[in-house]
């Protein structure tokens, strides 16, 4: 089979592509991250470029149309669409490279009393313990009260090695007060280090912290690695589902992308992998099953079922990340089918069981997850609002990274709107696809049921960017599935909304959301704005709790296996409140 050279303008890279293979799979494999939203489906348009020269063939009818509605010429094309023939050069559209992102570290903080699982001790070795007839692993076990911790046999051939250090002090690696994982030579009590982990759908943020006072050293945030399976979580446990094949690839991506980032805070931090022992990961149920490889399917096929909720800490080794291979792994516990470990650690981080007696929990994203507390009462549900909240599935959307619009408010008789970094409007993301809707509603652009009025079905936001009549109605549905979530949750417990103490907001969409404009579409419900809490990474702060305190641990694990589910769509008055909910119009 042959293979062509495909050149990358500007950097002037070089891939090679199989004849007749997409030249989406080969960019896939380039160092420069390119987003495939729609999975090759040739819909969403975002994987645009340029050819300089060679022969890309003629687009079809579909995709013209798509090149139609975003202003592009004759040498444009869509990479999910070209097949390899011959040499290319090409030049990659901005648009659809995927920025660099600014980690979102903050959330809501709270002062705990530090007890992490992972601690090191350092012990002093007696001068006549090498003469001493007893073992050396009784020796050092025996420093330890009762009961002793145990050790692994690996263990041993670490101790073989001290036999002949002449230091009189090495230091040991206790988790859970239970297991010695390690021993160092000398006295490396105070490099003890772990590192916490927002594992998203469509971003990552890691961050290393030290043990011995909770602080943050560093943190790193990009693009999940997994993207190019799909934009949105459904996609991939599809893509998974019916092409089993693709589970390991999933699974490399999630931890290639882990350690890509942790690499990156350690070098920041001034820290080596082997100092790291402990890594907690806070991920939606998909996330936690992908990254360690386990098949999907029971999430892909009604009645929703996960592999597992609560897991025993797994080796480093095992989950294949760049640190100490001794450490240990912990994934924050995943509550329901689709209300994973990163709505656990979020309401760990809001201290949800112990705040205010009647709270809701919002977690807006493509799955919407949601948590409501009466007093003692819990229940949780998840919504498919799909990835409108993340600017994907939108003609004009794109991640929050620079060039994206993330404000917008009513001017005059139009629309102001602004943009992350200083440079033009490419597209606009979750937040500033809120602000527009509810300009355009101010504006009689659109109606309360969604309908732009007049032939054209669409409407100007800045130089080259049009919301078109499908994009409202992506967002119509996933703002109802939300609000329909919500009310359903609501009547579960037995509240109203004028109940409410206090609406916690989590997430990067969240972090910039306007709560006007997502009262006045209908997106939350219409409180005293003070109720409205918004709390940033939950998931992060929640991670990084459950590193700092055991005790939080215990926790967060109770706290999950205490809240009930409750499965929208076999309830009777699901259709009914969704399509009701359809309406961008304020409710109460």
């Amino acid at each position: 089979m042959n293979t062509f050279k495909v050149i990358l303008l500007p950097e002037n890279r070089t891939l090679f592509a199989a004849t007749g293979a997409s030249l989406a799979d080969a960019l896939s494999e380039s160092p420069i991250p390119i987003g495939f939203p729609c999975r090759g489906r040739g819909l969403c348009g975002k994987c645009l470029v340029e050819i300089v020269s060679g022969d890309a063939g003629v687009p079809d009818a579909a995709e013209r149309t798509v090149l139609d509605r975003r202003a592009r010429g004759k040498t444009h094309r869509l990479a999910c669409r070209v097949v390899v023939r011959g040499p290319l050069t090409i030049r990659i559209a901005p648009e659809a490279r995927l920025s660099s992102i600014a980690p979102l570290i903050e959330g809501r903080r709270r002062e705990i009393a530090l007890d992490p699982p992972m601690k090191k001790f350092a012990l002093a070795v007696p001068a006549d313990s090498r003469t001493d007839p007893e073992s050396a692993l009784d020796g050092l076990l025996g420093r330890f009260l009762e009961p002793r911790p145990s050790a692994s046999p690996a263990l041993l051939s670490v101790l073989g090695g001290l036999e002949s250090d002449p230091r009189e002090t090495v230091t040991a690696v206790l988790y859970e007060d239970r297991r010695i994982l390690a021993v160092e030579p000398g006295d490396t009590a105070g490099r003890a280090f772990g590192a916490a982990v927002d594992l998203g759908t469509t971003t990552v943020v890691a961050e290393i912290i030290d043990l011995n006072d909770g602080r943050t050293l560093a943190a790193a945030a990009g693009l999940n690695g997994q993207a190019r399976f799909g934009a949105d979580v459904v996609s991939r446990i599809t893509a998974a589902h019916l092409e089993p094949g693709l589970l390991a690839g999933l699974r490399d991506e999630a931890r290639r992308t882990i350690n890509g980032l942790l690499d990156r805070a350690r070098g920041e931090a001034g820290i080596e992998a082997s100092e790291i022992y402990e890594t907690v990961i806070a991920g939606n149920t998909a996330m936690n099953h992908l990254f360690l490889g386990l098949s999907v399917d029971g999430l892909a096929v009604a009645p929703f079922r996960a592999l597992f909720s609560a897991l025993e800490p797994i080796e480093a080794a095992a989950g294949g990340l760049a640190v100490n291979p001794a450490g240990r792994i912990y994934l924050a516990p995943n509550i329901r089918s689709f209300v994973g470990g990163d709505i656990a650690a979020g309401l760990t981080a809001a201290d949800f069981e112990n705040g205010p007696e009647k709270a809701l929990f919002l977690d807006l994203g493509t799955n919407g997850e949601i948590v409501v507390k009466n007093g003692a009462r819990l229940s949780t549900t998840s919504t498919a609002a799909g990835p409108a909240f993340e600017g994907m599935g939108i003609s004009c959307g794109m991640i929050a990274a620079p060039g994206a619009v993330y404000k917008a408010e009513k001017i005059g008789s139009g629309i102001s709107v602004q943009v992350i970094g200083a440079g033009e409007a490419q597209g606009v993301c979750g937040s500033g696809l809120i602000d527009v809707l509810a300009a355009a509603l101010e504006l009689g652009w659109m109606d309360a049921g969604g309908l732009i009025p007049g032939p054209k079905k669409s409407f100007r936001l800045a130089e080259g960017l049009e919301l078109t009549q499908k994009d409202i109605r992506e967002v119509q549905l996933a703002s109802a599935a939300i609000r329909t979530g919500m009310r359903m949750l609501l009547d579960e417990v037995g509240l109203s909304v004028a109940e409410l103490d206090r609406i916690f907001v989590a997430g990067a969409f969240g972090s910039t959301l306007d709560i006007g404009s997502a009262m006045r579409i209908g997106l939350l419900p219409c409180v005293d704005r003070e109720k409205v809490e918004f709390i940033g990474n939950a998931s992060l702060s929640g991670a990084r709790l459950l590193l700092l305190s055991g005790q939080e641990r215990k926790r967060c694990e109770t706290l999950a296996q205490k809240i009930t589910h409750l499965p929208l769509a076999q309830s009777e008055t699901f259709q009914d409140i969704f399509i009701e909910s359809l309406q961008f119009k304020n409710w109460k």
